[in-house]
């Protein structure tokens, strides 16, 4: 008979189970960071407006994070974060790279961003810092231009009195003459046009970049 006490070494079986079940939640954890990750690559793709796919892209990215935050990521960082130089280059990245691409991609710190994509869900409140353009500063006859996945591009000048009428529409259910107000335009955020007349029909509210956002620029 065996006696299992104190100083009895585990049986090899309890031992067995209890190492694959440590590997087997290992794993999981280096999947949900990854996947993690990926999604911050495609934040930060989305706020620099292209993807990454060659030396350039990987130059551009690292002068628009430093414009937006003042961090700087060297290129090669970046190369070995999206993997561009092939995984036996890929190195786990420091935390404050992730800090400097979460700022980047509008959130406070990489815990906020961490926190409000656990489970592949958003949390219902967050501080905002993205860029963002004031309407009510803008000259008469400014023009604005708005693009939001996934080729949708609309070119609308401004009227005054937060009121916006589209010269340019591309691949949009808008059509050149519409009107619409807006107040205030959060870069990488939904935009709600509020009392838009669209082709002559009664004023109604209309959102653009429901799931993936609105970029702007002022032109």
């Amino acid at each position: 008979m065996v006696h299992l006490g104190s100083s009895t070494p585990p049986l090899p079986i309890f031992s067995y189970i209890k190492g694959d079940a440590m590997a087997f939640f290992t794993y999981l954890r280096s999947m949900n960071q990854e996947e993690l990750y990926q999604t911050l690559r495609e934040k930060a793709e989305q706020v620099a407006g292209r993807a990454m796919s060659t030396p350039r892209d990987f130059d551009y990215l690292s002068t628009r994070i430093f414009d937006k935050t003042k961090g700087y990521i060297a290129p090669i960082t970046l190369k070995r974060f999206w993997g561009y130089l092939g995984d036996e280059h890929r190195k786990k990245p420091y935390r404050s790279t992730l800090n400097v691409l979460a700022q980047f991609a509008g959130y406070v710190s990489i815990e906020a961003f961490e926190e409000s994509h656990v489970g592949g869900s958003m949390v219902e409140s967050d501080f905002l810092t993205n860029d963002s353009l004031q309407v009510a500063s803008l000259e008469k006859n400014t023009r604005i231009e708005l693009r939001w996945y996934p080729d949708r591009c609309v070119t609308a000048a401004y009227l005054g009195m937060e009121m916006f009428k589209v010269v340019e529409s591309v691949n949009s259910k808008l059509s050149v003459g519409d009107t619409f107000m807006v107040s205030q335009i959060i870069d990488g955020e939904p935009l709600t046009l509020r009392c838009l007349v669209h082709e002559g029909m009664a004023p109604t509210n209309y959102v653009c970049g429901r799931v993936n956002g609105v970029k702007y620029r002022v032109m």
